[in-house]
């Protein structure tokens, strides 16, 4: 009797581990499964970002080589007047113009500054006699809106695998103060671009100013002022805090060309101004 019972105890045991084993054996292969499954998009995932990113220096590197060549004939030219290097300048620019349209079209800021530089191109040739000093500052403002063209584009592809989390307060000078906390942004967002989203804004565009060409007019309907005399007024005026200084800094660019740091924290602020 005892033995039929330790043999069915016995029996029992084996059933009961059998089961186990397949359970633990089922949810092992499983977990391998999703694990495998989760692997294979981080890994199509990071190989999607290096296409683009290949994709982003290559036309980086084809317009800066053909920019290259462009200013190497302007360094060595020996006429007084550079009108015949214009037709060159402008396929430059149409060439940038193409290879950076969704980018144009994405973000207003940047095609102000195309149209802008197509506005001063027409207005030099139209000149007739182009010097080496017009030529000079056309090439240059070519490369400017190239480089930066390169590394908004890089820091959207690069965005695509990165997340930012701000903080941004509203200062509307009266006592209310609006926070919008953890906001998410991409990598390689300005501060510009954030506000684009958070709040209602209006804005005029200095194509002549830099870094950064966008000067702030109001915030969710709340407009700047300046007196008729133009000795004082309000302005919105931002700021960035700093971890080192423990304090609160005045922006020291233009907000389109400020770009946002993780856990950055930022600031809008509603100000009066006088002068002197």
């Amino acid at each position: 009797m005892v033995e039929k019972r330790t043999l069915v105890f016995i029996v029992l045991a084996a059933t009961i581990w059998a089961a186990s084993a397949s359970a633990f054996a089922g949810y092992y292969y499983l977990q391998n499964s999703i694990n495998k499954e989760q692997l294979g998009s981080t890994q199509n995932s990071l190989n999607e970002i290096a296409s683009n990113y290949s994709i982003v220096t290559n036309k980086y590197d084809s317009l800066l080589s053909e920019y290259a060549l462009l200013r190497s004939n302007y360094s060595y030219f020996m006429s007084n007047d550079y009108i015949t290097l214009m037709p060159p300048l402008e396929t430059l620019i149409t060439d940038l113009g193409k290879n950076y349209s969704a980018l144009l079209l994405m973000q207003e800021d940047m095609n102000k500054t195309y149209s802008q530089l197509l506005s001063d191109y027409n207005a030099l040739l139209g000149k007739g006699n182009v010097t080496k000093a017009d030529f000079g500052d056309m090439l240059n403002e070519c490369y400017n809106l190239l480089s930066l063209s390169a590394l908004r584009e890089l820091s959207f592809t690069l965005s695509e695998a990165t997340t930012l989390s701000v903080n941004i307060e509203i200062d509307y000078g009266n006592g209310t103060m609006e926070w919008h906390n953890e906001t998410q942004a991409p990598a390689g967002q300005t501060l510009f671009g954030i506000m684009q989203n958070i709040a209602v804004i209006n804005y005029s565009y200095y194509a002549f100013t830099e870094p950064g060409h966008v000067l702030i007019d109001s915030i969710n309907n709340v407009t700047k002022y300046t007196d008729p005399s133009y000795v004082s007024g309000y302005s919105w005026i931002w700021y960035y805090y700093s971890d080192s200084a423990k304090m609160w800094l005045n922006g020291p660019v233009g907000c389109d060309a400020w770009l946002l740091k993780n856990d950055g924290v930022y600031k809008w602020s509603y100000e009066l101004w006088s002068y002197p």
